[in-house]
């Protein structure tokens, strides 16, 4: 009878054994108890954003403003951005009718124009008139834009793209105006001077102020 040459079968066993609770306190980043977050249905929760007003012309030549918070900077080269528009508004039908809309972000100075614009629609008001804001037109594309906002932006569309309720209305970002009295010593734009109006869980807030500059974190050598 042949041999075999294979070693007989063998198994190891190793013990597992719950380690004792440590002592020593471990910080709160580390932590997964879900009682130090509240959660709450998906939402809009990307705060705080701008309170902005998005202009466009209509088709008898007048302004319409309407108030929107979904905007943000989107691209560099291009210029760029993107503001979310619910597909029922007014502003929706403007910009598909001129190709081109603006951007202008408030500060705190004009507030209830602010909350006003988003509270009716520019098909019943006239709202630039109703609340004595003042318009001037942008350079490149036929735009109107708000005096009384700090920065002014003059956008040509670049692209529309239907998302759930909204349109995503991505602009390239043709010419940027700033408010004399936001330009600090620097001869920077300071969003501070602007006093400009934030937006957030349905209330509007001011910037109180700066507390550190691009790449301040990184140590000198």
């Amino acid at each position: 009878m042949r041999s075999s040459s294979k070693k007989p079968f063998s198994v190891n066993f190793v013990l597992f054994f719950r380690p004792k609770r440590l002592s020593i306190p471990i910080p709160s980043i580390f932590l997964s108890d879900r009682e130090m977050k509240v959660e709450v249905e998906p939402q809009a929760a990307a705060y705080p954003a701008p309170a902005a007003l998005v202009t466009a012309f209509k088709p008898d030549g007048s302004a319409n403003a309407m108030t929107a918070a979904w905007i943000a900077n989107i691209c560099a080269i291009p210029p760029a951005l993107v503001v979310g528009i619910r597909d029922v508004r007014y502003t929706c039908e403007l910009i598909d009718q001129t190709g081109c809309f603006g951007v202008n972000i408030p500060s705190s100075k004009i507030a209830p124009e602010i909350d006003y614009c988003g509270l009716v629609s520019g098909r019943e008001h006239d709202k630039i008139k109703e609340t004595g804001l003042t318009i001037f037109k942008g350079k490149v594309v036929e735009v109107p834009l708000i005096e009384e906002c700090p920065i002014n932006i003059e956008c040509r569309v670049l692209q529309k793209v239907k998302v759930g309720s909204h349109f995503a209305f991505f602009g390239e970002i043709l010419k940027v105006y700033y408010s004399e009295e936001m330009i600090g010593e620097d001869n920077k734009p300071d969003l501070l001077l602007g006093d400009i109006i934030a937006y957030g869980t349905r209330k509007y807030y001011r910037l109180k102020e700066a507390i550190g500059t691009y790449g301040f974190s990184r140590k000198e050598d």
